[in-house]
């Protein structure tokens, strides 16, 4: 599924085939990929993509989160009122998760891991 980005560009959804979490290994209820650009050093813009996973387990304290999971708690197909919100509740959860900052101290973990070899 595919929708427009509230700030450009398209967002592309995946509740199927979707990859495990990067945070628990579980599996996640949707993914969205979507544009995302950033300046490096020299201050060139550098345009690429981002992709962001819900997952039932990692994002249940999320305040963003919590309509959208609630709404994808039934692994059945959603109804027609259920996928009329849902559309509303992915862009709130985008605009919500979109920009976050990475946790500093999450990177520096990640970052030993990696350089322990356990990446």
């Amino acid at each position: 599924m595919t929708a427009q980005a509230g700030q450009g560009g398209v967002i592309e959804l995946r509740t199927s085939q979707t990859p495990p979490c990067p945070r628990c290994a579980a599996p996640v209820l949707l993914t969205a990929r979507y544009p995302h650009a950033w300046r490096n050093r020299s201050g060139k813009r550098v345009a690429g993509f981002k992709e962001t996973v819900l997952c039932r387990s990692c994002d249940v304290s999320d305040p963003a989160a919590g309509e959208l999971l609630a709404l994808l708690s039934d692994d059945g197909p959603l109804t027609p009122a259920a996928f009329e919100a849902f559309s509303g509740l992915v862009r709130d959860w985008l605009d919500a998760v979109r920009d976050r900052a990475p946790n500093r101290a999450e990177l520096d973990a990640q970052e030993a891991r990696w350089r322990a070899g356990e990446l």
